[in-house]
């Protein structure tokens, strides 16, 4: 994964480069669809079906379920389509660009902790018998759709944290060394 990923001083040095950037693109891709199935899951509530909460809820599952699973495979496809017969050093050089970038490396944490709490909190509450009533026994299509709607919210929470509360910045880290810590 991403962050996981030892990160060399050249591209041509760059190791793991198609399974780097394959995890990038298909987790783009999913938390993409989940993002865009949100105002679908809002206007099946509001125009198809009764408006109350148990009904929203099972539909921003449902929606969640497959906006992930449809960007996955946007996401695959859009690999294929573009890294076709590429020569393994475009491979590295793509990779080690994204390994290059702070807030890229920032936002795949976010967005694959957000993936962890939403498809483990749904299998906890699915084990305990607490998902809304559409989705009894469709276990799958609740975790799925739990893994979506925690990187749908996991990446609005990396949005508000990093462009509105730090303004996009990063802070300096200043390390100084005074002349204590130099003696021996």
């Amino acid at each position: 994964m991403v962050f996981f990923a030892p990160h060399s001083a050249y591209a041509e040095d760059q190791k793991y480069a198609k399974s780097i950037l394959t995890y990038h693109v298909l987790r783009s891709g999913a938390t993409m669809g989940a993002i865009l199935a949100i105002p679908f899951a809002i206007r099946s509530t509001l125009f198809q079906g009764p408006k109350t909460l148990p009904a929203f809820s099972s539909n921003l599952f449902i929606h969640s379920f497959r906006g992930t699973l449809g960007g996955l495979l946007f996401g695959a496809l859009a690999l294929g389509g573009r890294m076709w017969d590429k020569q393994d050093i475009e491979w590295q050089d793509r990779t080690w660009r994204l390994l290059e970038n702070r807030g890229q490396i920032e936002v795949d944490r976010w967005i694959f902790e957000g993936e962890v709490i939403g498809g483990s909190g749904t299998l906890l509450a699915a084990r305990m018998g607490r998902l809304p009533s559409a989705l009894i026994g469709k276990t799958f299509t609740a975790v799925i759709g739990g893994i979506g709607i925690g990187a749908a919210a996991s990446t609005t929470g990396y949005v508000l944290w990093r462009h509105a509360i730090w303004r996009g910045k990063f802070p300096e880290r200043r390390y100084t060394i005074s002349k204590e810590d130099t003696t021996l």
